[in-house]
């Protein structure tokens, strides 16, 4: 194409009609810019198709995330209830007389210890955010979902940690009672000379420091599974909407 471009101009030189060699160049001119045009365009739409794949497929990954959570926070919230639900009656419960240890072993069923961390699915988020990549995400609403959700996140797991920490420091300053008494413990404690007869009774008097140590310990753990099963509820809602906001995303754009 440039050879049978280049023999016209000489033709046109040759024959020493300028105006229209002077056309001709400009016409010249102008399909190149033309095509160089057409090219970038072309390039810029691959690029923007490339980017808008990959886009979807970080919106795929996040949602499958995200269900997870769902699962998980659910879960979560159960085991809140559990622990507030034993708690409870243990407090209760030990305001009767117990009359034997089989009655404090059964008293001591109703203690669920559990140290809980949120543990939610960042691994999608992360990898996006570390390579900026946020950018890619075209929806403005949703990318201000999926940011706000994941500070969330931050904020509860540090508000978990501050709980744990808390109640691990006070359980620390006191005299712990019952644990070997658990049922569902290994079977360490399996002699009856290694349980003292007496030591189960501070459960009878109310008034000893020991009752009310374990008493304070329980309404402290209450109070932490309360804490964190309304910080649960609220993270489950964020999460379920911004499901939505992704499955209507992909709904437009698949």
């Amino acid at each position: 194409m440039l050879k049978f471009f280049k023999i016209i101009r000489q033709q046109l030189i040759t024959k020493g009609n300028f105006k229209k060699y002077l056309i001709y160049a400009i016409g010249e001119i102008i399909l190149v810019v033309a095509g160089i045009l057409i090219a970038l365009s072309i390039n810029n739409w691959n690029e923007r198709r490339k980017t808008e794949i990959l886009e979807l497929e970080y919106l795929k990954r996040l949602r499958t995330d995200l269900k997870v959570d769902s699962l998980y926070l659910n879960n979560e919230m159960q085991e809140c209830k559990k622990a507030m639900k034993g708690s409870y009656q243990y407090i209760h419960k030990a305001y009767e007389t117990q009359n034997s240890i089989e009655d404090y072993v059964d008293l001591v069923e109703f203690l669920i210890h559990r140290t809980e961390n949120l543990v939610v699915q960042n691994s999608t988020y992360t990898e996006l955010n570390n390579a900026g990549l946020l950018s890619i995400i075209q929806n403005k609403v949703l990318k201000d979902s999926l940011i706000a959700l994941y500070r969330e996140y931050e904020y509860v797991a540090s508000r978990i940690k501050e709980f744990n920490d808390y109640h691990s420091r006070f359980l620390s300053s006191i005299k712990v009672y019952g644990r070997k008494y658990a049922k569902d413990r290994s079977r360490i404690f399996d002699q009856n000379h290694m349980f003292n007869e007496t030591e189960w009774k501070f459960i009878n008097d109310p008034t000893s420091q020991d009752f009310k140590d374990q008493e304070w310990a329980q309404a402290m753990y209450y109070v932490k599974n309360a804490e964190a099963l309304e910080l649960h509820k609220k993270l489950i809602i964020r999460v379920k909407f911004l499901i939505g906001q992704i499955d209507r995303e992909l709904e437009q754009r698949i």
